[in-house]
């Protein structure tokens, strides 16, 4: 193999023992308590003193949850600009050289040597806890042995599933170098492209181990001690085994899967979406897949050494943020008018000069999913940081939302646990640092990939059944008729409509398998799932990246100033509201700006560029093919 570890491995054998000996035993804990996180560093030891009982195969185990922190491993800021959920930075018209927006991606991106870099170095990880284990096995002298050893051996080839599956899924039409051992010398690392179809039987075996030995939920392993939360379950083996097959398109198989999860493993959905992405409730209910951060650790060292995640501060700072095509579904997301969930008790009433005059209790201005998901400048009921999102950048040093902020992602930010407007906590000692958990899966995924496949298989009153569950959640209206079987929710304080764009004007238009899949793509995902899924892995297996990409380029949009108004004392904010050009805001009296640029779009250069078989997958990078004697042949 390449460099899988911090040394740049190179053709000579010199270098290759140097890398091996640095690499071995790179010490990490699973962030998940005090007593977790109290484990010896094994860089201190050598490979002679190492590996020897339980305890050692733990912290070695703790060192591949390490890798999994890896922020390239999931990639968030750059699949979110090359598919159709975010742009880069708040220009919707960005000029700036992007990679990954501008569809220039190439061997020798930073990010496409970095996640793989990132994914080969936990796999190499995984794999010294997994030989280990296999030689220590024999040895063991009592079943409390046996039983502990078996776990770390479980959680380290559940783990080293989960890398292959995202190198399957992101790299090269799913042909990557199946490494199963620790390479002794430079031969072994000469690994040769397994095809798809074998890399996939071989970490779906390895997902499967762990769906057969490991604790279900993380309320199991918690049960087994305190500094157990956090660590692999059975039950995220089983639903990355769903989602692998449904990478395929494999509808059949992946509804086993995700029927599992839905009925076997006691998952639930949570109040709302913003308890599962802003740290109020990690390893909640509805989590099955979440990656682990602290702040609890000196954030002053570098690299790996740092359990806490800079994903907060990026999407704070604005470097990216919410594409216009997003922008315009989750404005027109249809609060349920009977759902008093979506009443604004006491909601403050404003003069024209900004200042409050009394109060009164009426109905969302925008939905809930949207408050949770996404900042606007005229959503009065869905505060941001203790102020409404008016007011919100009155604190010195923060933003407002304007030209270069027009819309804010909520996830991974702690707007709804610090007050006062001031934004996150910026401090030396943060480092720009956070602590939020980042999902991976949990059950509102599930359920509308497992709706899904009912659509595929011809089941719609299913379907319908479990995307409505997650959109009642959100208290929006519901798809079908409230007679369907399906439907759960048939009281006084639920609306059904079986119209697919929930709007009567333009004639109904009932509920179909081929409308209501449009509208599981374009719509439940993107809003529910937005910066979490695989939007790539979709798009690529729908067959509709350059078609979605187009689709976004052809939209213009309008910039409108905001003016001093209901929201609170502030002033102009200008360029912070956009519009289908032609459109006019309907919440609030706007001055359009007719200063250039008088339209923007989102993606146009990517659009254009967008190649099929050259931007789907992500290229293997020239680094592993300057290193890797057997870059282009299979294995035979």
């Amino acid at each position: 193999m390449k460099k899988t570890y911090k040394t740049d491995l190179r053709k000579t054998k010199g270098l290759l023992k140097s890398a091996i000996v640095i690499c071995l035993l790179i010490g990490g804990a699973q962030a998940c308590s005090d007593d977790f996180l109290d484990q010896t560093n094994p860089n201190s030891l050598t490979t002679q003193s190492f590996w020897k009982n339980n305890s050692q195969l733990n912290q070695g185990l703790n060192s591949t949850y390490s890798a999994l922190k890896n922020s390239n491993v999931l990639g968030i800021r750059d699949e979110a600009v090359r598919t159709d959920i975010a742009v880069p930075s708040g220009y919707r018209q960005a000029t700036r050289p992007d990679e990954m927006y501008f569809q220039d991606f190439t061997a020798n991106t930073k990010y496409v040597e970095n996640k793989w870099n990132a994914l080969y170095l936990g796999i190499f990880r995984a794999n010294q806890v997994i030989e280990n284990y296999e030689r220590l096995a024999v040895d063991y002298n009592s079943d409390a042995a046996r039983e502990e050893g078996l776990r770390v051996y479980a959680q380290a080839r559940a783990l080293r599933g989960y890398f292959y599956h995202v190198l399957n899924v992101s790299f090269n039409n799913g042909n990557v170098p199946l490494v199963s051992s620790v390479p002794k010398d430079f031969e072994e690392f000469q690994k040769a492209l397994s095809p798809s179809d074998a890399v996939q039987a071989f970490y779906r075996e390895d997902l499967q181990f762990g769906v057969d030995n490991l604790p279900k939920t993380y309320a199991e392993w918690e049960s087994l001690g305190s500094n157990n939360l956090g660590r692999i379950t059975a039950g995220a083996c089983e639903a990355l085994l769903g989602k692998s097959y449904l990478a395929e398109n494999d509808f059949q198989n992946a509804e086993i899967h995700f029927r599992n999860v839905i009925e076997n493993y006691n998952y639930a959905l949570v109040e709302d979406i913003a308890t599962n992405v802003t740290g109020i409730a990690e390893f909640n209910s509805e989590s099955i897949f979440e990656i682990n951060y602290t702040t609890n650790v000196n954030l002053e060292t570098n690299g790996e050494e740092s359990l806490a995640q800079n994903i907060t501060h990026m999407i704070f700072n604005a470097n990216i943020q919410p594409s216009s095509w997003l922008v315009m579904k989750y404005r027109a997301e249809k609060p349920d008018p009977a759902d008093p969930a979506n009443i604004n008790v006491g909601a403050n009433v404003y003069n024209e000069n900004g200042e409050v005059i009394g109060t009164e209790d009426r109905m969302r201005l925008y939905s809930k999913r949207m408050g949770d998901c996404m900042g606007q400048v005229d959503d009065p009921d869905s505060p941001m940081y203790g102020v409404v999102c008016g007011e919100y950048g009155n604190a010195t040093g923060v933003a407002p939302f304007a030209r270069n902020r027009a819309n804010m992602f909520k996830k991974f930010l702690h707007w709804n646990t610090i007050g006062g407007g001031a934004g996150e906590d910026r401090s030396t000692l943060m480092n720009n640092r956070s602590g939020i958990n980042i999902p991976v899966i949990r059950l509102a995924d599930v359920y509308l990939m497992y709706s899904e496949c009912m659509i595929e298989l011809g089941n719609l009153s299913e379907a319908l059944r479990y995307i409505n569950r997650v959109r009642k959640r959100s208290h929006l209206i519901l798809l079908g008729k409230s007679t369907e079987a399906g439907a759960e929710f048939n009281n006084l304080e639920t609306t059904y409509m079986d119209d697919i764009d929930f709007d009567s004007s333009n004639g109904e238009q009932p509920v179909t398998l081929d409308n209501l899949m449009e509208h599981l793509r374009f719509t439940e995902r993107p809003l529910e799932m937005g910066l979490e899924d695989d939007r790539s892995v979709d798009l690529r297996r729908w067959g509709k990246f350059k078609e979605q990409l187009v689709h976004m380029a052809s939209i213009s949009y309008d910039y409108w100033n905001f003016e001093k108004n209901m929201n609170g004392k502030h002033g102009t904010r200008y360029k912070c509201f956009i519009t289908v050009s032609g459109e006019e805001p309907t919440t609030f009296t706007g001055v359009k700006v007719f200063n250039q640029p008088a339209e923007v779009q989102d993606v146009t250069v990517g659009a254009q560029k967008f190649n099929e078989s050259i931007h789907s997958y992500l290229p293997m990078p020239q680094s592993e093919i300057d290193s890797n004697l057997n870059w282009d042949e299979f294995v035979q």
